[in-house]
């Protein structure tokens, strides 16, 4: 899941870029096109180079810097890469979030590292720093159907198409999935032929929990089966 931080602070970026120290939680700073210290997994995928790649200057990535942690929630959660976006305005985007242990001991070690060892790399720094607000504002899970079923996505379309609150769409020239959205939540479903089913829309652990059963309910009723 995605989920934003607010802070009462104003960070200067590109000296943060340069002072806030590599070790074994933080792994990497980066500011592309201008500096990158430390490396994550990513960096050692290989992909086709592209040629007269223009470094931006400005839009979104301009007053920003982007850091990757290795954090297990204190110990409560594996061991993983999340990945966060600093702004200069004291927005902190964090992505790669399994559970919210993972979020909050970031933002608690990052804050704590910000504020004693690059406190001058804040602007009008007050007393101290402090949440203004956090919120999720993505969540995507991936799950599938159990017992493992092959669906003949044609026939779960035909049979879910007009269902009062459901909003349905399927196009296998464009998606391979059979689009399901329950209204008027907007929580969206994707089925597809393997049984593997992506989930979006929702943003709090008590609304995917109630998902999943209106989707159980509606397969279970309307789960067309083909044999493997």
């Amino acid at each position: 899941m995605v989920v934003l931080y607010k802070l009462n602070l104003k960070l200067k970026t590109d000296e943060l870029l340069e002072q806030l120290p590599i070790n074994e939680c933080i792994i990497k700073v980066e500011k592309r096109g201008v500096l990158r210290r430390g490396e994550s997994s990513r960096d050692n995928i290989r992909r086709r180079s592209k040629k007269n790649e223009k470094t931006s200057t400005t839009g979104f990535g301009h007053n920003s810097i982007t850091i990757v942690m290795m954090n297990d929630g204190g110990g409560t959660v594996p061991m993983k890469e999340i990945t966060i976006k600093i702004f200069q305005n004291g927005v902190f985007h964090l992505t790669g979030i399994l559970h919210d242990n993972y979020d909050k001991s970031c933002i608690n070690i990052l804050l704590t590292t910000i504020w004693e060892s690059c406190h001058d790399c804040i602007a009008d720094a007050p007393e101290m720093w402090e949440i203004v607000n956090r919120r999720v504002v993505l969540m995507n899970y991936t799950t599938e159907l159990n017992p493992k079923t092959t669906v003949a996505r044609e026939a779960l379309y035909n049979l879910i198409r007009g269902k009062e609150g459901i909003v349905t769409s399927y196009n296998p020239d464009v998606y391979p999935g059979v689009k399901i959205q329950f209204m008027p939540s907007k929580w969206t479903a994707k089925v597809f032929r393997t049984g593997k089913i992506i989930l979006t829309g929702i943003t709090t652990h008590p609304d995917c929990l109630q998902f999943v059963e209106e989707l159980t309910l509606l397969l279970a009723n309307s789960l067309p089966k083909v044999k493997e």
